[in-house]
């Protein structure tokens, strides 16, 4: 019952996101987001442009230091540049960035991101063990019940295509950079997510479920940037 419910009220939390963002990002500039990825904001220096970490099409590095960016909902992404300048979430190279950005450049930032589209750097790398990847599938399609973990797919969509503009998509996101934000979660550095969903769930799963769910979404193909309706 406590788990249905929260899922109703995530809901509906995602339907006002939805309507509070469609008018939020009309006026975002993707040229001018162009400029802020090269480095062209007054606030922030050519060393610290957002092209020379996650490169100029969102791919991020595959070592997964940096996130993918590529297609990923305009939404999201400005909300975590929101979250980063108020210390919702803790990141010592992000936080600074943010903190300089102006709101209006962080929209326009958002808004060139999410048009980008990016080669998928994951599957250069050695396949993980099959038994993880099925350890990883069966938690994101149905959860674990006897921990209150809901399914992924609940807010993560089918095959971890993300349901914008609020929840990201996590196929193909490098699995390294998934780990490191469930520690993130877990230690309280990222305190984000809608209703605390995230944080409860850090905190439930171990180690290697939290490997195995990594490991399963950087496995899938991640979505073209025009596949992801509702990320601008």
């Amino acid at each position: 019952m406590r788990q249905s419910n929260l899922l109703g009220t995530t809901a509906v939390l995602l339907t006002v996101i939805a309507t509070f963002s469609g008018n939020a990002h009309a006026a975002a500039d993707i040229e001018r987001g162009r400029g802020v990825a090269l480095g062209g904001s007054t606030a922030v220096s050519p060393r610290s442009a957002c092209h020379t970490c996650h490169g100029l099409n969102g791919a991020g590095d595959a070592s997964g230091a940096f996130p993918r960016l590529s297609g990923q909902s305009a939404w999201y992404l400005y909300k975590q540049l929101r979250d980063y300048a108020a210390g919702e979430r803790e990141n010592q190279i992000m936080s600074p960035i943010a903190k300089a950005l102006s709101d209006q450049e962080m929209e326009d930032v958002a808004a060139f991101y999410a048009e980008q589209s990016a080669p998928d750097l994951t599957q250069a790398k050695s396949a993980p063990d099959p038994q993880l990847l099925q350890q990883g599938a069966a938690i994101s399609a149905a959860g674990l019940q006897q921990k209150g973990v809901a399914a992924c797919v609940n807010c993560h969509g089918p095959a971890g295509r993300g349901l914008p503009p609020s929840y990201p998509y996590l196929a193909g996101q490098y699995a390294p950079y998934v780990e490191l934000q469930f520690r993130f979660w877990r230690e309280g550095q990222r305190r984000n997510s809608p209703l605390g969903v995230m944080e409860h769930i850090a905190t439930q799963l171990s180690n290697e479920e939290i490997k195995a769910v990594a490991a399963y979404f950087s496995s899938l193909p991640p979505p073209r940037s025009r596949d992801v309706v509702g990320s601008r």
